[in-house]
């Protein structure tokens, strides 16, 4: 929630309010009640290889590369763009 009030002697201060809920889950086992744990295990990326229409172009091979290290976070020694053939 986000609250905007007006400050004496003018301006305007912005509130953001946020609250989290947490609830523990458990499972019977062996008629006892064990709680359920979760993880989430993310692969690890070693690299990536894109083919693309027009990747033969400097221009276009540069910007994929700066595409692809944005969005994966992986060095550009990494990353490997080649011409798609139809």
């Amino acid at each position: 929630m986000i609250l905007k009030k007006k400050i004496h002697g003018g301006g305007n201060r912005k509130i953001t309010q946020t609250s989290t809920k947490k609830e523990v889950v458990y499972q019977e086992i062996n008629g006892e009640k064990v709680p359920v744990t979760q993880s989430i295990i993310k692969p690890k990326i070693e690299g990536a290889i894109v083919t693309a229409v027009g990747a033969n172009d400097i221009e276009v091979k540069t910007n994929i590369v700066q595409a692809v290290e944005a969005a994966t976070g992986l060095a550009t020694h990494k990353i490997q763009v080649f011409e798609m053939i139809n």
